[in-house]
């Protein structure tokens, strides 16, 4: 058929867009790849604290975690994103035998560490021996007494516990280590991926003046300050990365480990900065100076549609908040008004009535909460657990606001006498900190609402203040949150709700048949079962009402878009993940 001139300026149009299209994109792609990579050799990063240091035995932040990992490295380590599946890095095999009780690593060969000499199996125990040994106050070595001892600490009333306890722990068997538990540890494995059991050279840790195995230099080493202990700002792992210097408060650099046994890193350098303000951070970001840095959730607005970044948005940290109620407040507290339910204040005892408990629950609002306080970077949460844990319930019923069954409840607490005679009490927060005082504003609102005669007042009090008052257990109600030492349930189950954790220690709750249930659930090793455990513990945290669950974070990340191969992983102590894993591209 012949077609005319007109057909054929129809036929084209869609030609002619398409090319003027392609030939846009090209010119975009073009204008990216031209973009300038700035320090292609090395990672540098901002953040707005330094390391508190570099001993793997002692460090129990995630900033000092960061840089261990970089330079050491444990027996396995996750697989990915995975918080349940492993890779093993220092170890070929592993298996696990007598009930749960026993696991044996054979140990790789053919790794050196940083200063030449060989891994052996000696060095793996030894690590733990003398992690056990220093055992400093507030650090993470409960995580190995507590599975392998079946103690939390090496203190005693007695004195030290024996070191032959410690020493039968961990054994070696020819190329094997050999971990004895006290009882069946279903997350023990997911504990030795942790910076706290990265393992060290034991010839080297001696020679730097370290325990030495004996008996006779036992007791020295116990709970050091950070300054004492050798490894603190000297460093020799097995890891792609090796220390160069560490100007403390300003900036630590290491350099690539160009014997690495594993695959090497992409940049000769990793340089983390340390800076305050996000206006210097933000500054070095635009200007392509850094390839990450920390941005505060209240500026995060000001990097939107900024060009050449490459923004992770909504990533679920291991980590969560919640309201407490103290169940018995302390004596002498300035928050409770009269110390009785005259309508003048409340009764030391106040929070130990649910109805009351129920009560105050139903006047929270989470959607306001999560808006306000969080721009909307919070996931609400029915129990302790959260996302990224396995046995999270997805279907555990979870409360919401409503008035009305703040009203029922409130009408029933202590036989109707708070409904009927009122009360006051003070809610603290530190100034600054605008997810507390939301909250507290919150419940203060929604109370009056439901009651005039529910007088809550909110207070700002300074950060040392609250937190010595929270401890004291002087606050009605206190906020405070939980960030994973390892992603298992019993890691968040335990602090919120034994007689003696964490949290549920403090504020007074807990029960023999709830303890219980979390030594089973910690000690069963089949999942079925276990999850069967957790499901129950999430239902009673729901029923009792312990406290307020808030939700678990959201994070993001920014780095420029040259930056390549970002793994996240919740459980990673670094906002980067393996810096090794990184590299530099278009």
């Amino acid at each position: 058929m012949k077609m005319s001139r007109k057909m054929l300026k129809k036929a084209w149009l869609p030609l002619a867009l398409l090319i003027i299209v392609s030939m846009l994109a090209t010119a975009a792609c073009a204008e990216k790849e031209t973009r300038e990579i700035k320090n292609p050799d090395s990672f540098i990063q901002a953040k707005i604290r330094d390391v508190d240091s570099l001993d793997p035995a002692y460090a129990y932040d995630t900033d000092s975690g960061e840089i261990i990992q970089a330079i050491y490295e444990p027996l396995i380590y996750f697989d990915g994103r995975s918080t349940s599946k492993f890779v093993k890095v220092l170890c070929t095999e592993y298996s696990i035998s007598d009930e749960g009780k026993t696991y044996r690593f054979k140990i790789r060969k053919g790794v050196k560490f940083h200063n030449g000499n060989d891994l052996t199996p000696e060095d793996v125990e030894y690590t733990f021996e003398r992690g056990m040994v220093q055992d400093r106050h507030g650090g993470p070595q409960w995580m190995f007494f507590e599975p392998l001892l079946g103690v939390s600490s090496s203190r005693t009333d007695d004195g030290l516990i024996p070191l032959d306890d410690i020493k039968n722990a961990v054994e070696v068997d020819e190329d094997w280590v050999q971990f004895n538990l006290a009882e069946p540890y279903a997350p023990f494995l997911t504990v030795l991926t942790g910076t706290w059991a990265c393992i060290v050279d034991k010839e080297w840790c001696v020679e730097q003046g370290d325990w030495d195995g004996t008996q006779a230099s036992y007791e020295e080493p116990d709970n050091p300050e950070a300054s004492a202990t050798p490894l603190n700002d000297e460093t020799n792992g097995t890891g792609p990365f090796m220390l160069d210097r560490w100007d403390k408060g300003v900036e630590i650099v290491l350099e690539r480990n160009d014997d690495y046994w594993g695959k090497k890193a992409s940049f000769k350098t990793f340089i983390t900065k340390v800076e305050n303000e996000w206006a210097n951070r933000k500054q070095e970001l635009l200007n392509g100076d850094l390839d990450w840095t920390f941005v505060p959730r209240v500026n995060a607005v000001e990097l939107e549609g900024v060009e050449g970044l490459e923004v992770y948005t909504d990533l679920p940290h291991l980590s969560n908040d919640a309201l407490f109620f103290q169940f018995q407040i302390a004596a002498g507290s300035s928050y409770v008004g009269s110390g009785k339910l005259d309508g003048e204040g409340i009764p030391l005892d106040f929070f130990s009535d649910l109805d009351v408990r129920l009560g105050f629950t139903y006047c929270f609002d989470w959607d306001t909460y999560i808006e306000d306080a969080f721009l909307g970077e919070l996931e609400q949460t029915a129990s302790p657990l959260v996302r990224g844990l396995s046995y999270l319930n997805p279907g555990q019923e979870m409360y919401s606001l409503d008035l009305e069954k703040a009203e029922d409840h409130l009408r029933q607490a202590w036989n109707g006498q708070v409904w009927e005679r009122g009360f006051k009490l003070t809610l603290t927060y530190n100034p600054g900190n605008l997810e507390r005082q939301t909250a507290c504003q919150i419940l203060k609102d929604n109370l009056l609402k439901v009651n005039p005669k529910f007088q809550v007042a909110v207070e700002g009090v300074k950060e040392a203040v609250f937190q010595d008052e929270v401890f004291a257990g002087k606050n009605p109600i206190f906020q405070l949150g939980w960030q994973a030492d390892w992603p298992d349930p019993h890691n968040f189950i335990r602090p919120f709700m034994h007689s003696q954790g964490f949290w549920s220690g403090m504020q007074g709750y807990g029960s023999p048949e709830i303890d219980a249930l979390i030594a089973q659930g910690v000690r069963e090793t089949d999942p079925g079962k276990r999850k069967e455990v957790y499901y129950e513990l999430q239902q009673i945290y729901h029923d009792d009402a312990p406290g307020i669950m808030l939700g678990q974070h959201l994070g993001r990340r920014y780095f420029q878009d040259w930056v390549k191969g970002f793994i996240y992983n919740p459980a990673d102590p670094a906002n980067t993940g393996h810096v090794s894993n990184l590299s530099k591209g278009y």
